[in-house]
């Protein structure tokens, strides 16, 4: 089995996310500005087709190397939630680098009982574990790797300090 390195990776991570901005956005491309990274707005102003052949493009690139639809789908919207550029997340998706699950694992039973002791807990069926583990390490994968490029000012020690982080590795999605 191949050993991968999170720091290269992460740095492979930033360089085909910059390739895929160059190949979008023409001669608008990222010179290590971080309004691309965290504004979400530039979106904002595109109209509502053009939001959504964006998006289906990004998604479809995604698909193209190998991510599932569904995850593709997932990540963009969450990452848009989170306010990191959808494409610099599906990038991490695609190199399987996130935050790991916790190791006690998650449980989708009530955390109290029902306040009313007429309604079941039955009445509404609690997540899949796997799904609500796939959502909690993405946002969380998002949310810090936006804290970080916020922290440092600059994305490629954002990504560096990302993949350096202990609880940072190859989990996939």
């Amino acid at each position: 089995m191949e050993m991968r390195d999170p720091i290269e990776t992460a740095r492979r991570v930033l360089a085909a996310y910059r390739e895929r901005r160059r190949r979008r956005r023409g001669e608008d491309t990222f010179f290590g500005s971080l309004e691309g990274l965290l504004d979400v707005e530039d979106e904002a102003r595109l109209s509502e087709a053009q939001r959504h052949r964006r998006r289906h493009e990004l998604v479809a690139a995604a698909v193209a190397d190998g991510v599932p639809w569904a995850l593709a789908e997932w990540a963009y919207d969450i990452a848009r939630e989170e306010g990191l550029d959808p494409a610099l997340a599906l990038e991490l998706v695609r190199t399987g680098l996130g935050v790991g699950p916790p190791s006690a694992g998650l449980s989708t039973g009530a955390a109290a009982p029902a306040s009313d002791k007429y309604v079941p807990l039955w009445l509404w069926p609690a997540p899949e574990p796997d799904a609500l583990l796939r959502e909690r390490m993405l946002r969380l994968s998002f949310r810090r790797l936006r804290r970080l490029v916020e922290q440092h000012g600059d994305a490629a020690a954002a990504l560096e300090a990302f993949a350096a982080e202990p609880d940072v590795g190859f989990f996939g999605y």
